[in-house]
């Protein structure tokens, strides 16, 4: 097991990864951290069942061997997508973690190897940012970002299941960056009110993330100045002070055109795209996001002047 585990961390590490390896016995202590928050009343009740009270801590019944869980970091830059519009080019932003391209290779590498000493792997539906800090392979901001040193936040989590046994691991309590005790960047500067300089749990239900991935109007009381991206939301992290060298970490990756653009605006099924213009969304990995991309470009093609 040892052996396995060893050329685990090492094939991972050669693809540019961060990994960590825990026991299944872990996932008990994540289920009583979130049910102890829910008791409490940390989470507004419509958040909560939209965005928490889907992760799994059981072992699935037909995976009952499971013993390891496989975590991995990979790191992302922001995306940068152009629209055109009514003769306009529309350049937006798709955060780091929408790409699931880091997922595969890093399965890949994790399959290579545990198949070599006849282990397997599932995919399971864990919160791996808890995971991550609580493990010691990242630590929370602030804004309730995870952060690892060399990358900021710019990077994307991903957890396995498998039937490797574990090592002995690592877990500690949820630690916040020394940073973020005499910083309060990210709490001036996010415009909803999400994070509160009075208590570390944001306000999920205020996130622009949150309102911005679902598919339902935005509510009222959201200026659309304040949509950044499109999708997800960047404000937080521009601005916080770990992120200063990763700011500008840019790639360009996608093109659409005023046909396109005017198809995604309209609302049209992805069904019923060209393919070409499936083959793009699928590429950026939005084609799960489709049903909000519209309704989101919308506003940042519209303005607060138009929108208000």
């Amino acid at each position: 097991m040892e052996k396995a585990a060893e050329q685990l961390t090492q094939s991972l590490a050669e693809g540019g990864f961060k990994s960590t390896i825990l026991s299944t016995h872990r996932l008990a202590d994540l289920k009583a951290d979130f049910e102890r928050l829910y008791e409490q009343g940390t989470f507004d009740n419509t958040f909560y069942n939209d965005r928490l009270s889907y992760y799994t801590f059981d072992i699935p019944e037909d995976f009952s061997e499971a013993q390891s869980i496989i975590l991995i970091a990979a790191p992302q830059p922001k995306v940068k997508v152009t629209f055109e519009y009514s003769g306009t080019p529309y350049v937006t932003i798709v955060p780091p973690t929408y790409s699931y391209d880091t997922d595969k290779i890093a399965l890949k590498s994790i399959l290579q190897t545990l198949h070599t000493f006849g282990y397997r792997t599932r995919d399971p539906v864990l919160p791996v940012k808890s995971l991550a800090v609580r493990s010691g392979l990242a630590s929370y901001g602030r804004n309730n970002m995870a952060y690892i040193g060399e990358w900021g936040s710019y990077f994307r989590l991903k957890a396995f299941l498998s039937d490797m046994p574990h090592a002995e691991d690592h877990w500690q309590n949820y630690c916040v960056m020394d940073r973020c005790n005499t910083c309060v960047a990210c709490v001036k500067k996010c415009p909803t009110g999400a994070m509160s300089s009075e208590r570390f749990v944001f306000h999920g239900e205020k996130c622009i993330t949150y309102l911005n991935e679902g598919s339902n109007p935005f509510p009222a009381w959201v200026d659309p100045a304040w949509h950044n991206c499109l999708i997800g939301c960047m404000i937080c992290q521009d601005v916080c002070p770990m992120n200063r060298h990763f700011v500008t970490w840019t790639i360009e990756d996608g093109e659409f055109s005023e046909d396109e653009t005017s198809m995604i605006l309209r609302g049209v099924p992805s069904t019923e795209l060209p393919a070409v213009t499936r083959e793009k969304l699928n590429t950026l990995d939005l084609l799960e996001e489709y049903e909000s991309l519209g309704r989101n470009l919308r506003v940042l093609i519209n303005g607060p002047q138009e929108e208000a």
